[in-house]
């Protein structure tokens, strides 16, 4: 009995010491890693360098979900005063400063394929680091022969990633990273970016601010801005700094609006504008070159913007991005002269194509297996404050096959906006061709009979006025309101294109608009005409009263002239 009593207290133990470890293994907090590795635009590597790795947030996760509080030193929360101290770069009201402001500030910043701005906040970030004397979490440093390195061990956060390595030996290890910030909730790999150079190019949006693209008419001027900040290059007896610029085909420069700006001043001098016999589809380059290494003209941080203007022709192309393109170039090792890397960045550029179908109507709604030729409109652009101002065109003949089984191609013509609104032609007239189709006119961007396509139209607001109705239809009383509004991304792509659509008369509609985003970038309207039978319905009395009484005035007039004929012969 005491031999079973003593194995039971054992087995009690052993449970105890199994359950603390199981509970224990389940208590962990979860860690990560960040993986530093190889540009592979540049020379720079991570051989022989020494990184700190540097905590901003703490975070959790849940599934796909990922939350985020300060991180705490003791008591202490090191970057709070970053974010919304006195000079916070958030905010300077500390009573109501949160993390989610924070974090949500950052998220701004980064603009997925190019963080240009956030890049900045991180060279702020290590600033503030240097300036408190923050300590950092962890520091690594990689082999001589080294092509990546990973730091271990790191509970869940949001990190700051500095290149600490001794630029004072012989050079080896000269080519000093930019400041980079990780997010790590498992495994997070970043690329080493030699000498800190970034690049972001912009396009003025409708709404006077920049961002990575806008949609414009064909004869729109628009505007550009290119920005970039002097790196560190003080290890450099020549450094090569400069930019080029690559637009689209459809866009034709204006050599005279280019304007260089250093800290929000224009410059005069101290860089080299080129416009001619440079690498084939260059534009023009701006070389900062020959003062880089004058501090009293280019100090470290300094930030320079080029900016200048396009006029939009309508080379420029539907369905798709009209991408124009900025690369920086720049030397990236001190030991070797020649060598450089580069780094580029795009704005995008749209124009839509809009259709409109004309469909009949009756008192049961749209009849859309009837549709209307030889429909006439203008149509103006609205713009707030100003007169409304007609829109001309030229014209294309475009090919276009039924989405019918078996249907032959056909060709229609498709207004284009004409630059500087000098076309020949200001009246749309629907499509007298085709074979018409049940309700998919707008898929087919044209074509089809009482199609209108039209391209080069930018977002706003239009009237489509009607002119001549279809033979044996009533004319539209009022004009038709169309407005176009799109939403694009900070990459600069197309999320969202809808148009609306108003009419305030009562002889004919407007329905069923819509518009694809995407690739094709379309946008729909079906507009209805009613037949002239159908006036009576509006609350005249129509023309059958005035039938019979005219039958009745006939017949009386008729009984009148017997009457007396038969009275004269008495």
């Amino acid at each position: 009995m005491k031999a079973i009593k003593k194995i039971l207290a054992i087995l009690v133990v052993l449970c105890v010491v199994f359950s603390c470890g199981a509970l224990a293994a389940i208590a962990a907090e979860p860690t990560g890693s960040i993986t530093i590795q190889n540009p592979g635009n540049s020379n720079a590597t991570v051989a022989g360098k020494t990184f700190k790795v540097y905590k901003i947030f703490d975070a959790t996760t849940s599934g796909n979900n990922t939350s985020y509080s300060w991180y705490k030193d003791g008591g202490n929360i090191p970057f709070y005063d970053f974010f919304y101290g006195a000079n916070g770069i958030v905010g300077q009201n500390v009573e109501n400063g949160n993390v989610q402001g924070a974090v949500q500030y950052l998220a701004e910043k980064n603009s997925g394929g190019n963080n240009f701005e956030l890049s900045q906040v991180a060279e702020k970030l290590h600033d503030y680091i240097v300036e408190k004397n923050i300590a950092y979490v962890e520091k690594i440093t990689a082999s001589d022969t080294a092509t990546s390195v990973t730091v271990s061990d790191l509970s869940y956060g949001y990190y700051l990633v500095y290149d600490d390595t001794d630029l004072s030996g012989d050079g080896t290890s000269a080519v000093r990273s930019a400041v980079m910030l990780s997010n790590v909730n498992k495994d997070a790999v970043i690329t080493l970016k030699a000498n800190r150079p970034q690049i972001l190019k912009q396009i003025k949006k409708h709404n006077e601010e920049y961002g990575k693209g806008t949609s414009v008419s064909i004869g729109d001027t628009v505007t550009f801005k290119i920005t970039t900040v002097v790196p560190s290059h003080t290890l450099y007896t020549d450094y090569t700094y400069y930019v080029e610029d690559v637009m689209h085909d459809g866009l034709v420069l204006d050599v005279d609006s280019i304007k260089v700006y250093k800290n929000d001043i224009e410059l005069e001098g101290d860089f080299t504008l080129t416009t001619t016999g440079l690498s084939e589809g260059v534009d023009f380059k701006v070389d900062f070159t020959a003062l880089m290494n004058d501090d009293d003209k280019y100090e470290i941080g300094d930030e320079l913007v080029i900016i200048y203007d396009a006029k939009v022709t309508n080379a420029i192309q539907a369905q798709k991005a009209n991408q124009n393109t900025a690369k920086l170039t720049y030397s990236n090792d001190p030991t070797v002269p020649t060598s450089t890397g580069s780094v580029s960045d795009v704005a995008n550029v749209y124009s839509y194509q809009f259709v409109f179908t004309k469909f009949a109507e009756d008192t049961h709604g749209v009849l859309t297996n009837v549709r209307l030729a030889g429909a006439e409109f203008k149509l103006f652009r609205v713009v707030e404050g100003q007169e409304d101002q007609l829109i001309t065109f030229t014209t294309i003949e475009k090919n276009h096959e039924s989405i019918e089984e078996g249907g032959q191609a056909t060709t229609y013509t498709q207004y284009v906006v004409a630059e500087g609104n000098t076309g020949s032609i200001d009246t749309l007239t629907t499509h007298n061709e085709g074979k018409a189709t049940i309700s998919l006119g707008h898929l087919n961007m044209g074509g089809h009979l009482g199609d209108v396509s039209i391209f080069g139209l930018a977002e706003g607001t239009y009237k489509l006025v009607e002119t001549k109705a279809p033979d044996g239809y009533v004319i539209a009383d009022k004009p038709f309101e169309i407005k176009i509004e799109d939403q694009i991304g900070e990459l600069g792509s197309v999320g969202t294109l809808t148009v609306t659509g108003q009419y305030d008369g009562e002889i004919g509609n407007i329905v069923n608009t819509n518009g694809i985003a995407e690739s094709i970038l379309t946008v729909w309207a079906e507009i209805t005409n009613r037949p002239g039978s159908a006036l009576p319905e509006t609350g005249g009395i129509g023309t059958t009263l005035f039938t019979v009484l005219g039958v009745i005035l006939m017949a009386g007039a008729v009984a009148f002239f017997i009457s007396r004929k038969r009275n004269s012969a008495v």
